[in-house]
C-alpha cells in the first residue's frame, strides 16, 4: 500500500540530480580568472627569460694594418628576470640579470662576458613610481643605494608602441586578444594540465589605451612599430589562469643596436600567493629626473 508514495519520491530525486549536473559554472576566461585575482589583490611569482637576436654580426672598423672583425652588437643578448607581481595594487619586486651567449671563441678574451655590474632589482608601486637598484649603483651618489622616478608617465611610450612585459601581458585587453584564437591540448606546466592558445598580430594590436594619451606620441610610436609582428603560445589551466606565454617579436625594420628578433617566455606560478612590496626605507633612495625601466625588453 506504500509504493504509489514511493516510487513520486524516487522520481523527485532522479529529476533533481539531473538538473544539478546542468547548472556546472561554465569555465573562466583567462581575462576573468586574473580579473579574481585582481579583486583580491593577490599575488603571482614570475619567471622571465628574454633574448635578443640583431641579426647578421656587424664590423667594427679597422685601423690601419688591422682586420675587420665582426662583433655582435647590443649590450646583452639575454636576460632573466625572477621576483613577484601583487594585482590589483599594481606592485612589483623584479630582479635582473643579464648575460651574453654569442660571443665567438676567439674573442672571448676580447669581449667581457661577465654583465653582472647590470644586475637590477626594481621595485614598482603603483601611485609611487619605480625604485631601482644597480649593481653597479650606476647614477646613484654616495650615501644612497636605490634611485627613484615618480612620474607615471614613465611607461606611456612602451604601452603605446604595444610592448609586452609580465604586467601588460595579464590586463584584461591584452589578455582577450592572446586567448581569440580556439585551443588545443598542452603540456602539464608547473602540475597544471593545460591548453595553449596561438596566434600572431601586429604589434599595435597590443596597445592599451589610456585617458590623456597624447595623439600626437601615439601615432608617431604606431608609424616607428607598424611592421613589428608579435606571435605567441599562451598557455591556460583548467583554472583560466595563465601559466605561460611565449612571445616573439620580429622587427624586419630594425636599426643598428636594435634587436631584430626578440623571444620572450614568462611563466606565472604561485597564483593567489600572499605577496608584501615594499618601497626601500626612505634614506636610501636618490630621486631621479630620469624615467626607469622596471622590465626589460
Amino acid at each position: 500500500m506504500h509504493l504509489p508514495r514511493l516510487a513520486p519520491a524516487a522520481l523527485v530525486i532522479t529529476l533533481t540530480t539531473g538538473c544539478g549536473a546542468q547548472s556546472a559554472p561554465a569555465a573562466l576566461t583567462p581575462a576573468e580568472a586574473v580579473a579574481r585575482q585582481v579583486e583580491n589583490s593577490a599575488g603571482v611569482k614570475v619567471t622571465k627569460i628574454v633574448r635578443l637576436d640583431y641579426g647578421e654580426a656587424m664590423p667594427t672598423s679597422p685601423a690601419d694594418g688591422d682586420t675587420i672583425v665582426p662583433v655582435d652588437i647590443g649590450e646583452y643578448s639575454e636576460s632573466r628576470t625572477t621576483g613577484v607581481l601583487r594585482l590589483g595594487t599594481a606592485a612589483s619586486d623584479l630582479t635582473t640579470t643579464y648575460s651574453r651567449t654569442n660571443i665567438p671563441e676567439d674573442l672571448k678574451s676580447v669581449i667581457p662576458d661577465d654583465l653582472s655590474y647590470m644586475t637590477t632589482r626594481a621595485i614598482s608601486i603603483g601611485g609611487s613610481g619605480t625604485y631601482e637598484q644597480r649593481a653597479d649603483r650606476r647614477d646613484v651618489p654616495a650615501g644612497k643605494t636605490w634611485l627613484h622616478h615618480g612620474d607615471a608617465g614613465c611607461g606611456t611610450a612602451a604601452r603605446l608602441a604595444g610592448n609586452l612585459d609580465a604586467r601588460t601581458v595579464l590586463s584584461p585587453q591584452v589578455l582577450r586578444r592572446l586567448a581569440a584564437p580556439a585551443p588545443s591540448s598542452g603540456e602539464v606546466i608547473d602540475g597544471v594540465a593545460t591548453v595553449v592558445h596561438a596566434g600572431s598580430a601586429a604589434q599595435t594590436e597590443f596597445v592599451v589605451p589610456a585617458p590623456g594619451d597624447d595623439p600626437v606620441m601615439a601615432a608617431q610610436l604606431r608609424e616607428r612599430v607598424r611592421q613589428t609582428e608579435v606571435s605567441w603560445r599562451l598557455w591556460v589551466g583548467q583554472d583560466g589562469l595563465p601559466r605561460r606565454v611565449r612571445l616573439v617579436t620580429t622587427d624586419p625594420e630594425a636599426v643598428e643596436g636594435v634587436p631584430r628578433t626578440t623571444v620572450t617566455e614568462i611563466d606565472f606560478t604561485g597564483w593567489g600567493s600572499a605577496v608584501s612590496v615594499e618601497p626601500p626605507p626612505e634614506d636610501q633612495v636618490h630621486e631621479t629626473g630620469s624615467c626607469l625601466a622596471p622590465e626589460p625588453g
